[in-house]
C-alpha cells in the first residue's frame, strides 16, 4: 500500500490533534489511498498512469461533493415538511427527531411517504406551504438535474444535453473546473441559506 504522508508532515500536521483525532485522520488517510484518493502520492503512482488518476480524483471529488450538496437539500425539504405535519415543542431536536422517531405515526409518514417522493416535488410541497423565491426553486431544479446526470451516468458528458459541448456544464461554466464548482456551491448556498431558515424557524 502507498504511504499515507512523509513522516515529517503527519508529525507536523498531527501536532496538536487529539489521539482520537489522530486516529480518525489515520483512517481518512488510508482509506483514501485505498480508493485512490491519495493526490498526495501522486509521484508513487507509475508516470503512464497519472494523469489518468489525476482526473478520476477530480472527477470522483465533484461528484462526491455535488451529490452531498443534493442529499442536504433533500433532507431540508424533508424536514420542512415534517415540521409543517408535525407541530414540535421549541425544546425538541429540530435535525433528529428524537421524541418523533418513537412515534409510529412519524416512521409511517417519513419511510412510506419522505422516503418515496423525489427532490422535486417535495420542493413543489413546500412551495404550497409558503412561497419558495423563484430564484431558489430555479437553483433547485439546476442542483437537480445535475445530481442526476453524475449520478447514473459514468460518462455524463455523453448525454444529449451535453453532446454538443462534450463536457457536463453548469450555468455554462464547465462543472469539472474550479469555476464550475464555485459555481454550483454559490447556487447550493443560495438554497441552503433559504431552506435552513424555514427548518429552523416557522415551516
Amino acid at each position: 500500500m502507498r504511504r499515507v504522508w512523509g513522516l515529517s508532515a503527519r508529525e507536523d500536521g498531527m501536532a496538536d490533534l487529539t489521539r482520537t483525532e489522530k486516529n480518525l485522520r489515520s483512517e481518512v488517510e488510508e482509506i483514501a489511498a485505498t480508493i485512490n484518493m491519495d493526490v498526495w502520492n501522486i509521484q508513487d503512482y507509475e508516470p503512464s498512469e497519472r494523469l489518468i488518476y489525476l482526473r478520476l480524483m477530480k472527477d470522483k471529488l465533484i461528484r462526491s461533493e455535488v451529490i452531498n450538496k443534493y442529499t442536504l437539500i433533500d433532507e431540508h425539504l424533508s424536514s420542512i415538511i415534517c415540521n409543517f405535519y408535525f407541530r414540535r415543542k421549541v425544546a425538541d431536536n429540530v435535525v433528529h427527531y428524537q421524541r418523533l422517531w418513537h412515534t409510529k405515526r412519524f416512521r409511517v409518514f417519513v419511510h412510506h411517504m419522505m422516503d418515496e417522493i423525489y427532490l422535486l416535488k417535495k420542493m413543489e410541497i413546500v412551495h404550497a406551504l409558503k412561497p419558495l423565491p423563484k430564484g431558489v426553486r430555479s437553483a433547485i431544479h439546476r442542483i437537480n438535474e445535475v445530481r442526476n446526470a453524475l449520478a447514473h451516468s459514468f460518462f455524463p458528458e455523453n448525454l444529449r444535453r451535453y453532446m454538443q459541448d462534450k463536457k457536463v456544464t453548469y450555468s455554462g461554466v464547465h462543472l469539472f473546473s474550479v469555476d464550475g464548482l464555485s459555481t454550483f456551491l454559490a447556487d447550493y448556498r443560495l438554497v441552503s441559506d433559504c431552506l435552513r431558515k424555514r427548518v429552523y424557524g416557522a415551516a
